[in-house]
């Protein structure tokens, strides 16, 4: 098979696991109470992005968001929509941006009506492994996903972000909404996600990434400046924290380099890391990515084996490396990585589409096809399930099953606004009909 036929059927391939994720359930596992009524939607002439309503005195709210969600106002008004879905106005001069770069603003804005307030936690007392749920808006639907801290720095780091999460992730949306704890406290504001390449698209010039994990700003970076931005918090505030540079400052300022691209230098300092931490299992997680972003597949898989090793129950790395070894056309070993990552988590979606793939190129297509059935059953909107299907479809010589699939495949992708995905499985499609 040609390489970029290969490419093509990785899929859903590196990127991070597909959860069907009710917000609703994720609450009811949690402590956290009336969370959702303190997150606000961000709509601007630009964009969108979400808030946290801090603060509430008389009639008028404070909202804290990430900077980089209003700071192209361009003296325009923006909209505030409230949990009760009430649009209020703020103009830009309710708009106050922070200091020293920090991607940080509030924004304030007129109601009679009662909306609670988020309790600002103490980021200082943050632990590594600490549960916790980010939220923030996708569309207009306020979505909740759980993850843990990866790391936290005591250092200045870029725009701020000296937090550093796993698992939850950092949509388009949901920059400037809130990190909290089990508890409900606000610990830090999002804004960055980490993404992994999507070898779906491997083939073309750029490669595209998808988020894996994400960024954010430690509360405590906010209440540090926040009567800068006219905010009182009153004099109960927590000390800030001054420290020798640890492991977890070049965590973070590797992904903070990521991030940005700069896939090398992320590399170097996930090295320094590893000095300092031999043991610290996320690091080669986190430096498999960096490798597959470089197309170093081998090491990337090296890193994942690592990681696995370090911590055996690490699905995510299972499911990274099933990936790489689609990729080398080990398809064995990916087969047994995503059985090993369905074991230690069902909900994984695209390790199903990974296990799919790999049994179809070792001649069990009919295996593959009840992967991809299992994703579609769970996600209809699975574009690459469908799509990796009529391959396989294509492969048993059903061609009507194979320009069904190929054509929903076609139809999800111009929705979800995949252009360049929509006009190949187009040209797939008219190939087939061709004959």
């Amino acid at each position: 098979m040609q390489k970029q036929v290969i490419a093509s059927l990785i899929g859903i391939g590196i990127a991070t696991s597909i959860r069907s994720i009710d917000p609703i359930r994720v609450l009811a596992l949690s402590p956290t109470a009336n969370t959702t009524d303190k997150i606000v939607f961000i709509k601007t002439q630009s964009g969108q992005g979400s808030g946290v309503i801090i603060k509430h005195v008389g009639e008028t709210y404070t909202v804290l968001t990430a900077a980089h969600v209003v700071n192209d106002l361009k003296n325009a008004p923006l909209e505030i929509i409230t949990p009760d879905r009430q649009e209020y106005t703020a103009n830009a001069s309710e708009v106050k941006i922070a200091p020293d770069a920090l991607d940080l603003a509030t924004i304030t804005f007129q109601s009679q009506q009662h909306y609670l307030v988020a309790e600002l936690g103490d980021s200082n007392t943050i632990d590594k492994g600490q549960p916790i749920f980010a939220a923030g808006f996708q569309g207009k639907s306020l979505k909740f996903y759980p993850g843990t801290v990866v790391a936290i720095s005591h250092q200045s780091q870029d725009r701020g972000y000296g937090l550093a999460i796993g698992t939850a992730e950092i949509l388009p949306g949901m920059s400037g909404g809130g990190l909290f704890s089990q508890t409900g406290t606000l610990i830090g504001i999002n804004g960055k996600s980490i993404g992994t390449i999507d070898t779906a698209n491997q083939h073309h010039r750029q490669n595209r990434v998808k988020p894996v994990s994400g960024l954010a700003i430690p509360i405590n970076t906010f209440t540090q400046i926040a009567s800068q931005l006219n905010v009182d918090l009153g004099d109960n505030l927590p000390l800030p924290i001054s420290s020798a540079i640890t492991a977890d400052d070049f965590f973070i300022t590797a992904g903070n380099k990521s991030q940005k691209g700069d896939y090398h230098g992320a590399i170097a300092d996930y090295d320094r890391v590893l000095v300092m931490n031999p043991h610290f299992g996320e690091v080669y997680f986190r430096r498999g990515i960096a490798h597959s972003l470089l197309k170093n597949w081998q090491g990337a898989e090296a890193d994942y084996t690592r990681a696995i090793e370090i911590e055996p129950g690490y699905a995510e790395a299972y499911l990274h490396r099933g990936n790489m070894r689609n990729i080398l056309r080990n398809w064995h070993g990916a087969k047994s990585d995503f059985d090993a990552a369905i074991a230690l988590d069902p909900n994984i979606l695209s390790a199903y589409v990974g296990r799919g793939i790999s049994r179809c190129e070792s001649n069990d297509c009919q295996g593959g096809i009840n992967d991809f059935d299992r994703v579609i059953s769970r996600d209809r909107s699975a574009a690459d399930a469908y799509l990796h299907r009529g391959f396989a479809y294509h492969r048993l010589g059903a061609i009507r099953a194979t320009i069904d699939n190929y054509t929903t495949a076609a139809d999800l992708y111009r929705q979800q606004g995949k252009d360049r995905e929509y006009l190949e499985t187009v040209q797939k499609i008219k190939k087939l009909v061709r004959g």
